[in-house]
């Protein structure tokens, strides 16, 4: 058993029995997208093998679903060191729910995985990694469409998918994003994150991120 197992496991075993639907492959990240979209000068090779499935609804799931691959490689481990009890590499992926299929989404996770990458290479100092109900300012639409209310995004763990999975190197959990517009930030950061996703879920627009919507507030 070794990492190129460990990462047919995840993409060819794992994940078509979490997530099911049809797959276009995984969408791997870009230089650019360190270097132009947060200005790193320097990035880490192996990134750029980190990228996005898209899987399409299902009987089960009528969203479409975008998760992340290869951010629980254990990179910095050698075979007899591996540990189920333990994490594997970062011990996390990111999942995306959307109500419409899109390249944007796409994008979106994309930058997500990568700002988390440089996160943890201390790119942006002391800022530790994404964590369950931070919340994160895109600056701009979600989907690039002028227009959109939906300008942020935030971290929660999954409430419909498995909380995360085992892989022969480690545990790796699921965090979820979902996108919110200014409104629900500033009233996140009033009342608390989790006080606004009982108010989304109540308005049925948690996890799945509907880019179109009106905020709930």
């Amino acid at each position: 058993m070794d990492l190129e197992d460990v990462w047919r496991i995840r993409e060819e075993e794992i994940y078509p029995t979490i997530f099911g639907g049809e797959s276009r492959g995984i969408f791997v990240l870009t230089a650019e997208i360190f270097t132009k979209r947060f200005g790193a000068k320097t990035y880490d090779p192996r990134w750029l093998t980190h990228g996005v499935f898209e899987f399409a609804p299902t009987q089960a799931r009528p969203c479409w679903l975008y998760v992340t691959s290869a951010y629980s490689n254990p990179w910095e481990q050698e075979p007899p060191q591996y540990d189920p009890d333990s994490e594997s590499g970062s011990g996390v992926e990111f999942v995306f729910a959307s109500k419409e299929q899109g390249d944007w989404a796409i994008n979106f996770l994309q930058n997500m995985l990568a700002y988390d990458l440089l996160l943890t290479a201390g790119h942006f100092g002391d800022r530790p990694p994404l964590g369950e109900g931070d919340r994160i300012p895109l600056n701009s639409p979600i989907d690039d469409i002028e227009g959109c209310l939906i300008r942020n995004a935030i971290v929660s763990v999954p409430s419909e998918l498995p909380l995360g999975f085992v892989l022969p190197s480690g545990k790796v959990g699921f965090f979820t994003l979902t996108g919110v517009t200014d409104a629900e930030i500033a009233f996140a950061k009033s009342q608390d994150t989790d006080v606004l996703i009982e108010r989304l879920r109540t308005a049925s627009q948690y996890p799945v991120t509907d880019p179109g919507r009106a905020s709930v507030l």
